[in-house]
C-alpha cells in the first residue's frame, strides 16, 4: 500500500528546473570531456575527470543549500 503525502493547501511544489548557467557549465563539461576523449586521453582518465568534476558539483550544492542555514558570527569590534 502506498502512502500519499499532503502538503498544506494540497499544492506539491514544482521541480528544480536547470536554469541557463547550470545547462551551460554541463555542456561545457560534457563538451570538454568528448574533446578530451578524441583528442587521444585514455577513457578511464576522462572518466575519472567527470567523476571528480561530479563529486564537486554535489558537493557544491550542498554546502550552498545547508551552509545557509548556519548563522555567521558576528566579528568582535
Amino acid at each position: 500500500m502506498s502512502r500519499r503525502r499532503h502538503t498544506a493547501g494540497g499544492r506539491t511544489p514544482a521541480p528544480h528546473r536547470l536554469t541557463g548557467t547550470e545547462t551551460v557549465v554541463i555542456i561545457v563539461i560534457v563538451l570538454t570531456s568528448v574533446a578530451l576523449a578524441w583528442g587521444g586521453m585514455d577513457l578511464g582518465t576522462v572518466l575519472q575527470l567527470l567523476a571528480g568534476a561530479g563529486l564537486i558539483a554535489v558537493g557544491a550544492v550542498v554546502t550552498l543549500r545547508f551552509g545557509r542555514r548556519v548563522p555567521l558570527p558576528l566579528p568582535m569590534v
